[in-house]
């Protein structure tokens, strides 16, 4: 029956975007008909032109695409307004909405048995639930997705961040690719580097990049490390390390200049910024949830595609089917405006279906770089804005942290508050 829909009634819901989108993506209707409340008449408007570009990338453009606003919360009136599409064929998918449409929707499932065929589809479990009415009685059957559908509703990260009318400037991962590094090289070359500083303190990491490392040009893979002789050798060990992981080759120098060459274009990105290690390694984490996961980091992101206005910058981003996640390494202090900024622009290029990751190895105290009753402060403000926080990477191995991930990932979804 599903595979021969030819109406599909969606409940509009202004606060999981992404879902209003999926159902055709999942049932290939011919005619799609959306009921928006009132008030969502701006969500949808601006929208519905995204909507129809990512059916046209995936072929599944319905015949006819209807918005039928809405103006009114009275139950019944409502109810009238989707009776009124329960002609033969039409499936009523009850997920989403206002509270008032869903008990509208209700009340036609319940008293118009057979005008529709009523499903919920949930994309975050995978699964459709058909409810059918016979006489007195009801039937409710579950249907898991099978792999060709859960092809059909997973999203890219390109297509989230389009979708919601932005736009995927340019990214670290993107350009290593366009560099001729394939997925695997960035992950062992990141790897290398990796092991390499955690056989010395986070720290030392800090004093060598960037005060001491400097690269010779974007598309050079040569740096110099420089300082008096004190400097260098507070970072030599470090340096040994990253030689002998086979990240540097050494390529002479004098006391206060020492010259090195990276391996990759991967090694030289990590060693340009401090924290750019800690994104290039959740991103190789990202990856390991599943053969499907293409994770991007070091991303920059423009509203609506305005030029100059690429300042949003995400750490790591990466979907799970169609949900996207969003990552934001801090490898020092996390300060309040920092998770404000990373909610707000999550929520703008995610809405309510996203995931926030806070990985913030500092946050563990034990360091004792940041006091324990800021670490509570921050802590408090994060779950405030439904953010979720990793802390023990540098401890653990990538199939413990890709594990972490997944279990956070796992936990019910908290819709943010924004304050």
């Amino acid at each position: 029956m599903l595979e021969k829909t030819d109406t599909l009634v969606e409940l509009y819901d202004p606060d999981t975007h992404i879902y209003n989108a999926l159902g055709v993506l999942l049932l290939r209707p011919r005619r799609v008909v959306f009921i928006v409340p009132e008030h969502a008449s701006a969500v949808y408007d601006k929208y519905k032109d995204a909507y129809r570009r990512l059916w046209e990338s995936r072929g599944a453009v319905p015949e006819r695409v209807e918005f039928v606003e809405t103006h009114t919360s009275d139950i019944m009136e409502l109810a009238c307004v989707i009776d009124a599409f329960a002609d033969e064929g039409a499936v009523l998918d009850v997920e989403g909405g206002t509270p008032e449409l869903y008990l509208a929707a209700g009340y036609v499932y319940g008293t118009s048995p057979g005008g529709f065929s009523s499903i919920r589809i949930d994309f975050a479990d995978g699964k459709i639930t058909e409810y059918s009415r016979t006489g007195d009685g009801s039937e409710t059957v579950i249907h898991h997705f099978t792999d060709e559908e859960r092809a059909r509703v997973a999203l890219s990260v390109e297509e989230c961040i389009r979708i919601y009318g932005g736009v995927l400037e340019r990214s670290t991962v993107a350009d290593l690719l366009a560099k001729g590094m394939t997925p695997a090289e960035i992950s062992a070359d990141t790897g290398r580097v990796w092991s390499a500083m955690l056989r010395r303190s986070r720290r030392t990491w800090n004093d060598l990049v960037p005060d001491r490392i400097h690269m010779r040009g974007e598309r050079s893979l040569d740096l110099y490390v420089n300082g008096n002789e004190y400097k260098i050798r507070a970072v030599s060990n470090l340096l040994a390390d990253l030689v002998a992981s086979g990240a540097l080759f050494p390529r002479g120098g004098d006391p206060s200049r020492r010259w090195y060459r990276c391996r990759s274009y991967a090694v030289a990105a990590c060693l340009r910024s401090a924290g750019a290690l800690l994104e290039l390694y959740m991103n190789s984490v990202a990856c390991e949830l599943s053969p499907d996961v293409r994770a991007v980091s070091g991303v920059y992101l423009s509203f609506d595609g305005e030029e100059g206005s690429s300042d949003n910058e995400i750490d790591c981003i990466f979907t799970l089917g169609p949900i996207p996640v969003f990552i934001s390494c801090k490898n020092g202090r996390v300060g309040s405006e920092e998770l404000y900024k990373f909610a707000a622009v999550t929520e703008q290029f995610g809405g309510s279906e996203k995931i926030a990751v806070l990985v913030a190895p500092a946050l563990d105290g034990r360091d004792g770089t940041i006091p324990p009753q800021r670490i509570k402060s921050v802590r408090e403000r994060a779950e405030l804005y439904g953010i979720r926080i990793m802390t023990d990477v540098y401890d653990i191995p990538k199939s413990a942290a890709a594990a972490e991930l997944r279990r956070l990932l796992g936990e019910k979804h908290k819709k943010a508050r924004q304050t």
